[in-house]
This record gives structure tokens, C-alpha cells and sequence, in this order.
């Protein structure tokens, strides 16, 4: 369940507190609860999706396989049937071949009789069209049709339009030139391509220059279209899998809501982030864009680190660092959003290649639409923003000096135990002792209690530092 955070304060877009800091904490925490166990519903939802999902793609990838299994026996016979048509020497050779037939029978629609009288299949082939009592003449119209198509019951010597005698040549090619030629079987004249006038004699052209293989006319290939429509029929489509979703919702921010998602349509958010998408994929180098302070402030600012933005140079030595490199800048410093962020960006390693990713660019507006968010949240109520951060980044710290690395929860910490800010100019062990009296680290990032005891604190101070009420606190916590 969302909550419209709208109800908790007025003014919106102004810098002045409209409600407490404590009261907008403990809001934002009931609508991270709500929206985890949404969220958590819909991880549910999800996996059982997944397992639907991978049953059906195992069912894909059986049937797939059978059908690139089909679909290669398909082509061998498409490949089979073109080769005979274009090689046999006689058409007994031809309707005898149970492959080559079974082809033919599939292409014309004549499956079912070739499964159950593959013989009278022939019959109708070898049919002489003008016999009344032929197989043909004595069954339907198709059977007479498949007859014509292919006339392999013409008998006799095959002649062209002139008289000439159509045969092979040596060299094995349909030639009507008066060579002496092998007699080619009459019946295998349209299976060959001739194209064969009503006479039952092959075509000629009128052409004043002969071919080389006379006047001689070819049409289009019979058995190429009766391979296609074979194939067509027979050949068993791919199936794709299904793929998960790729989509990242913004339900799976902890605070979002109504508000959050208004605030994302603000248009200087929206700007921002145009902006950025359109011209990070432009960079031809990282050269590129460190010189663009624009792309660069979008970063730093994606990270909460917009502060930065005035060292540049500071902050391309960190982003180029290797990270394998216990001693390299970036994992000198305690603040852990500058190791964060040379790792996703990754520049190290990747050049500008990761920056330009599109998937970068969705990430990175993300991160600065939220980071954006909060800001604006802790116009409303000040310290909220840092009390969110403390709960995310506490349970990282191992030692006392990492408080005092991040600027963040040394804020927190020093704020809720009333440790002057000037504890910053004394040494750092000494520091380190000075915060080891009030705070057990260990103790605190294991306890939720404790924790929440500390943001209490910090955010009572910070409440009463705008109500002009820190003296009474002092004597209350102090």
C-alpha cells in the first residue's frame, strides 16, 4: 500500500519545515514497511511466475528441438526432390521412388493417398489425360489437373513446334539443334521446365538468334515450386521462450508513492535526466565527459555527492581507481558512495564504454530522481534525509573511524549525543576515543532498538533546532 506524503506537509518546493522531523521519519518507515510487503508479494507472485515460465520454456526447447530435427529431414528432402527431377532418365525412375513421390504427393495435397494407395497414386501420374479410360479421366478433376501438371504419361518421341527431335546432348543438356542427341523420355519434357504446347510439343522460340540449345523454351521450375510448397507444409516453426521481464518498477523504491511519483514528473527533474540520457551516449571518451560539468554534476548528484562537483580532478582520480588496490583513492576513502560509484561506473576498467550503456543511464536516473526526492523531503522536515541514510548505512561500519568518515553518520552521531562539532579539529584517534565513550559500534549496527533510539535522538535535536527548543533537550537526552 502506497501513502500520499502529500497529507504531511504544505508548501511544497519551499525550504521551510511544515511538520516535524520525527513525525515525517516515522511516516516515511510505515510506507518502506507497506511497500516492502508489496514488494514482497509481488517477489512471491513473481517466482511462481518463473517457475511457470522455465516448465514452459523446457517444454519450448523439447519441442524446438524436434522441429529443427523435422525441419533438417524436410530440407533433405526438398534437396532429394529437386535433384531427381533434375537427373532421372526416365519417369518409371521418378514415380517409383517412394521419396520422391512422397514429396509430390505432400505438395499437391495428395498426403492421404499416398499413406493409403501410394499405387493408385501412380496411376493417376502415369494417366494418359486423353485416354477416357485412364485412372485420371476416371476420377475427379483434380486427379486430371495433377495428370496435366506433370504429363508423365506422354509417350512417344519428343518433338519441338518445328519437328525437330528433343534430346541430351553429350554434355547432358536439352538441346533441338539436329545434333545427334540421347532421345529424352516425353514424360519428364515439364519436369525438366520445357514449357510444351497443346500439341505435346516442346515450345520454340521465334528469336533470330538461337541459343545454344536451339529455340528451345524454359519456364519456371516445376519441382522448385513443388519443393516450396512441400516445405511450406511439412516445415515446423521455431518457437521463441518466454523471457522474464527486464522492466524495473519504481514500486521497488522503499518511498514510493503518489508524491514520489509526482515529484518525478516535476519538469526540472525530468530535464535533468533528458539531458543526461541524450548526451553520455554522445562521449567519445572519458576525456569527454569530465569536460562536460553538466553530465558530470547528473553523477555525482545520482550518488548524493553534487558537492563534489567543484573538484574535478579529485574526483576522476577516485573514478579512475582500481579497486583491486586495497591502497587506490577510492578505497582510501570511508565514504562509501565514492567506492559505489566507481564501481558501477566502472571506468576503470571499462573506459567510457559502461557510461555510454543505455542501461546506465536508466540506473543512474534512478538513483538521481530518489537522492532528488529526499532532498526535497528534508526541506519539509531537516535531519529526515540523514536518519534515512544512517538506517541504510549503518550496517556496513566495522570500526569507530568509519563514523567519522562519512559525513552523514557522523552528523547523526554527533548530533544525538551532543558531541560539539569542534571535536573535528582534535586528532583523529582522539576523536575516535571521544565517540567510543558514548557509542559501542558493534553493539549499535546489531541492534534495531538501538538504532532507532539514536534517530530519535538526532531527530528530536534537529526538530528543536528550528522550534528554538535545543536548551530543554539538552537537559532532557543530555
Amino acid at each position: 500500500m502506497s501513502i500520499d506524503l502529500s497529507i504531511l506537509y504544505s508548501g511544497a518546493g519551499t525550504s521551510s519545515a511544515t511538520m516535524s522531523p520525527t513525525a515525517m521519519y516515522r511516516k516515511l518507515q510505515k510506507l518502506a514497511e507497506d511497500n516492502a510487503a508489496k514488494s514482497s508479494s509481488d517477489t512471491a507472485a513473481e517466482k511462481a511466475k518463473a517457475i511457470t515460465r522455465e516448465f514452459n520454456n523446457a517444454a519450448i526447447r523439447l519441442r524446438n528441438a524436434q522441429a529443427k530435427e523435422n525441419n533438417a529431414q524436410v530440407q533433405n528432402d526438398v534437396i532429394y526432390f529437386q535433384n531427381r527431377a533434375a537427373t532421372a532418365t526416365t519417369v518409371s525412375e521418378l514415380v517409383n521412388d517412394n521419396r520422391f513421390l512422397r514429396v509430390l504427393a505432400y505438395a499437391n495435397g495428395y498426403e492421404d493417398l499416398y499413406r493409403n494407395d501410394p499405387q493408385k497414386l501412380r496411376d493417376i501420374l502415369l494417366s494418359d489425360p486423353n485416354d477416357p479410360g485412364s485412372v485420371a479421366r476416371q476420377g475427379s478433376l483434380r486427379d486430371i489437373e495433377l495428370s496435366n501438371k506433370y504429363g508423365f504419361g506422354t509417350t512417344g518421341t519428343l518433338l519441338d513446334a518445328d519437328g525437330n527431335t528433343v534430346g541430351l546432348n553429350a554434355d547432358g543438356k536439352i538441346v533441338n539443334d539436329g545434333s545427334h542427341v540421347a532421345p529424352l523420355d516425353p514424360g519428364l519434357a515439364r519436369i525438366r521446365n520445357l514449357l510444351i504446347d497443346n500439341n505435346g510439343r516442346a515450345m520454340v522460340t521465334d528469336s533470330p538468334i538461337p541459343a545454344n540449345d536451339g529455340k528451345l523454351i524454359f519456364g519456371s521450375s516445376l519441382a522448385g515450386r513443388d519443393a516450396s510448397l512441400y516445405s511450406a507444409k511439412l516445415s515446423r516453426s521455431i518457437l521463441q521462450e518466454e523471457k522474464p521481464s527486464t522492466s524495473i518498477s519504481s514500486t521497488s523504491y522503499e518511498f514510493d508513492s503518489p508524491d514520489f511519483q509526482r515529484f518525478r514528473e516535476r519538469r526540472d527533474i525530468k530535464s535533468e535526466i533528458d539531458y543526461f540520457t541524450e548526451n553520455i551516449a554522445q562521449i567519445k571518451s572519458v576525456d569527454d565527459f569530465f569536460n562536460n560539468s553538466r553530465l558530470l554534476r547528473f553523477v555525482l548528484s545520482a550518488y548524493d555527492l553534487e558537492s563534489e562537483a567543484q573538484y574535478p580532478g579529485k574526483i576522476r582520480k577516485i573514478l579512475e581507481s582500481d579497486l583491486t588496490d586495497v591502497d587506490s583513492l577510492a578505497n582510501r576513502f570511508q565514504d562509501p558512495r565514492f567506492k559505489k560509484m566507481t564501481e558501477d561506473l566502472g571506468i576503470f576498467l571499462f573506459k567510457d564504454v559502461k557510461l555510454k550503456l543505455g542501461s546506465t543511464a536508466i540506473e543512474l536516473g534512478r538513483k538521481f530522481e530518489r537522492v532528488k526526492y529526499e532532498q526535497y523531503l528534508d526541506e519539509q522536515a531537516p535531519g529526515v534525509r540523514a536518519a534515512i541514510e544512517f538506517t541504510r548505512r549503518i550496517k556496513d561500519v566495522d570500526m569507530t573511524v568509519q563514523l567519522l568518515g562519512d559525513s552523514v553518520l557522523r552528523e547523526v552521531i554527533t548530533v544525538a549525543n551532543n558531541i560539539p562539532k569542534e571535536l573535528a579539529y582534535q586528532e583523529v584517534e582522539s576523536q575516535v576515543t571521544a565517540l567510543e565513550k558514548r557509542v559501542d559500534v558493534t553493539a549499535l549496527k546489531n541492534d534495531r532498538n538501538e538504532i532507532e533510539k539514536m534517530i530519535t535522538r538526532y531527530l528530536t535535536f534537529k526538530g528543536a533546532e528550528s522550534s528554538g527548543g535545543q536548551s530543554y533537550l539538552l537537559n532532557l537526552f543530555g
